[in-house]
């Protein structure tokens, strides 16, 4: 039985050892479960999620400093515009310097001219005190001499009568008498010299007179020229306010165009200048408007039509380029071609409001540059809207 049992142990030993190549030995766990079966596969799942929770960290970050960037995009636009509202405000307060130092011009010729009044005032006051100095002295001196003379006199003709009336040797008489006649005719002459001197005194007297009314003209002139002069500030002043709030509406409306230089608004001696390119207006060789420049025209009538008590003038330029081709049977010459720009940028003016404005063709008569460049072209080529009291 024992010789048995072990072929049957042997036996079972060999199946036992013929299977054991059958066995997946990685399938067996002992202490852990996926990570043991599946290694290769469970290392690349899990490379794959850091990759992917480093994109979600990276793909944050990116935002975060697209929106850093978007944010400073947007202050230094912010900063932009501020920098370009702080240009124009130093723009309008050099054009506004510049009308101020013209008007002080104005004001500086009335003050000379008031310094010319003063001056004159105070030399007809010392003309008028030294000629009363004079007639003074004159009257002083006069009334003595005349006095003086008038008892030479009396006392002269009482002798006079005491010789006639005495007696007494007749020659002595004779030679007393002659004597006598001779201090009479002396004094008589004094006398009318006297007179004379009568005569210079109602002449410095009407002199004075005369100097006196003088000054009082003065007087009153220097009055008269200091009300003048103070209305005359005043209404500059008032003129000035009216026409800087039409020029402050105006570069409010068409700022655009003011920074691309397409439009120009100028004041100065009191008068409003709006300056548009022909460029921006019209097409080469016409005068009909373009959009964009008729709607800058209405524009300029609507905030012009505030202010009716100024008069509205239009005036056309050109180059000196003559017309060519087939505009030649449109415009034979350019006064013709400016004086229906001139006309139509009138017509626009009233579209937006303007009551009546005036309009003129000055062809190249007018530049305000040299024709020998094409800028200097450019500039001659242009429409003008004047406004003045």
């Amino acid at each position: 039985m024992k010789s048995i049992r072990i072929p049957i142990l042997a036996l079972s030993l060999l199946s036992i050892a013929g299977n054991a190549a059958a066995i997946d030995w990685n399938a067996i766990c002992c202490d852990g479960g996926y990570e043991y079966r599946h290694r290769d596969q469970w290392d690349a799942d899990k490379a794959a999620k850091d990759m992917a929770a480093r994109l979600a960290a990276l793909e944050k970050e990116r935002q975060r400093l697209a929106d850093e960037l978007a944010a400073a995009k947007k202050e230094n636009g912010a900063l932009s515009d501020r920098v370009k509202a702080l240009e124009s405000q130093l723009a309008d307060r050099d054009r506004e310097l510049a009308a101020l130092r013209s008007n002080a011009g104005d004001a500086s010729k009335l003050a000379s001219q008031l310094s010319s009044a003063q001056s004159d005032l105070s030399q007809s006051k010392a003309r008028t005190a030294e000629l009363e100095r004079q007639l003074a002295a004159t009257q002083s001196a006069a009334g003595g001499a005349k006095e003086k003379l008038a008892a030479d006199l009396a006392a002269t003709q009482a002798q006079l009568a005491a010789l006639q009336a005495g007696a007494g040797d007749k020659d002595k008489l004779a030679t007393e008498l002659a004597t006598a006649k001779q201090r009479n005719a002396d004094l008589t002459a004094q006398l009318a010299a006297m007179g004379g001197t009568a005569g210079d005194k109602e002449r410095i007297a009407s002199e004075l007179t005369a100097c006196k009314q003088r000054v009082a003209e003065l007087e009153n002139m220097l009055a008269d020229r200091d009300k003048d002069l103070a209305g005359l500030r005043g209404d500059l002043s008032a003129e000035m306010a009216k026409l800087k709030e039409a020029q402050r509406g105006l570069i409010r409306a068409l700022r655009p165009q003011i920074d691309k230089q397409m439009i120009a608004v100028d004041l100065n001696n009191e008068r409003l200048l709006i300056n548009l390119t022909s460029g921006y207006l019209f097409g080469s060789g016409e005068d009909q408007l373009k959009p964009a420049g008729a709607d800058a025209l209405k524009q300029v009538g609507a905030i012009l039509k505030d202010f009716p008590e100024y008069k509205v003038a239009v005036d056309g330029h050109t180059d000196n380029r003559p017309i060519k081709s087939s505009l030649k049977k449109t415009f034979p010459t350019n006064q013709e071609l400016s004086e229906a720009r001139a006309a139509n940028a009138a017509k626009a003016l009233t579209e937006g409001g303007l009551g009546a404005a005036t309009t003129h063709g000055y062809a190249d008569t007018k530049p305000v540059a040299p024709n020998t460049t094409d800028a200097g072209r450019a500039k001659n080529r242009r429409v003008e809207i004047r406004v003045t009291k």
